[in-house]
């Protein structure tokens, strides 16, 4: 988890003791006047005798100025550590408040490819589909289920194809400035060169986004480089899990957005729960989206994020999507912001999205309707 910066904390200024120095004038001053008093020579004028009287209230006003002087100057090196402290911690939340605005989604999994299954996938279960020569359940995506090898690519080419098919996006291609790609290298080379051969140019640049922390700098990056206006960025991913632990199902996917400053939904930074109680952790979320309280919906890809947040108000008892989806390992996350990102778009209330990875942490996120808003 991404924690706010800490900082030392300020001294406190230290008030002049008032008491102490009216005492530390009074005592001496007393004696000193009774003591001249006393030893004054009665020849010697009374002016003389009042000027000597003048020398230690004189030199303590002087000590009593420079401390004054001191402590003013600490209140205000208090007053502007203070401020640079407040300045400081408002720039960290802004920046962590920024998101991926999203104009398009599409989604690939057990459902098949046809989008609008997808926006009424948040409580129908599907059942697994069977595989010949698989040794148990799997849930797979019905394009091939006799093609047991090589699955990336091939989900790959179909998200390719899917991607190709969207209205408006053939004349934005000249636009795209990178392509940021989740899972193997062996998918990422089928999409592209799908995409190659239906005559796409595709930029140079390469994003890495396997995980959290990789979002992390495809935010950052987005909102440097992406400047223009129909600047957009590619962020696709496909991944077929072959086995699972006993009791899960093995699940496959593919997901593609279109980010652009035209997007209308908008995923915030996701995070890790670590160290911190899961209360913490989604009090952070909820104010990196601007949220009162927890979000409308939210969904879960798996049991164990589900039971996970509980403690934070995040409920995705509802909508607990492992049936629907199985396991998906480091792609689980992504799907999890699309499908967040669907219905967020389609209610328009903020989802959160909770979800383990491939090293199985726990992750939560939130997508909200409003991305630009």
């Amino acid at each position: 988890m991404n924690r706010p910066p800490e900082y030392p904390d300020v001294i406190e200024p230290g008030e002049p003791r008032w008491r102490s120095w009216w005492l530390g004038l009074a005592l001496p001053w007393g004696v000193q006047s009774a003591v001249l008093l006393m030893l004054w020579p009665q020849e010697q004028p009374r002016l003389e005798w009042w000027l000597w009287s003048a020398v230690l209230p004189l030199c303590w006003a002087l000590i009593l100025a420079v401390r004054v002087l001191v402590w003013q100057i600490e209140l205000f090196n208090r007053k502007v550590y203070l401020r640079a402290l407040e300045a400081a911690m408002q720039a960290w939340w802004q920046r962590r408040s920024l998101g991926l605005p999203v104009q398009d989604v599409l989604l690939l999994g057990p459902a098949g490819d046809m989008q609008e299954d997808y926006l009424n996938l948040m409580t129908s279960v599907s059942p697994p589909l069977a595989i010949p020569g698989a040794t148990q359940p799997m849930l797979r995506c019905p394009l091939s289920l006799s093609l047991i090898s090589e699955r990336e690519p091939a989900l790959a080419r179909h998200l390719t194809r899917l991607t190709l098919a969207l209205p408006g996006l053939s004349e934005c291609w000249p636009q795209l400035r990178a392509i940021a790609w989740v899972g193997d290298e062996s998918g990422q080379a089928a999409f592209v060169e799908a995409l190659v051969r239906a005559g796409v140019v595709l930029p140079e640049a390469r994003l890495l986004l396997q995980n959290l922390t990789d979002l992390d700098d495809l935010i950052d990056t987005f909102h440097r480089d992406c400047r223009g206006e129909d600047d957009w960025l590619l962020c696709a991913g496909v991944a077929s899990v072959a086995s699972a632990e006993e009791g899960e199902l093995g699940g496959e996917a593919g997901f593609f957005w279109r980010v652009s400053w035209q997007g209308q939904q908008l995923v915030h930074r996701g995070e890790y729960l670590a160290s911190q109680s899961p209360a913490e952790l989604c009090a952070q979320m909820q104010r990196y989206a601007g949220l009162q309280s927890a979000p409308t919906t939210c969904l879960a890809l798996d049991r164990a994020s589900q039971a996970a947040f509980v403690e934070g108000g995040w409920s995705a008892v509802e909508h607990q999507l492992a049936g629907q989806w199985g396991v998906l390992a480091h792609l689980a996350p992504f799907i999890g912001m699309s499908l967040a990102l669907l219905q967020a778009g389609a209610a328009g209330q903020p989802c959160g999205w909770l979800s383990q990875d491939g090293n199985q942490r726990l992750a939560i996120g939130v997508a909200v309707p409003y991305g630009n808003s």
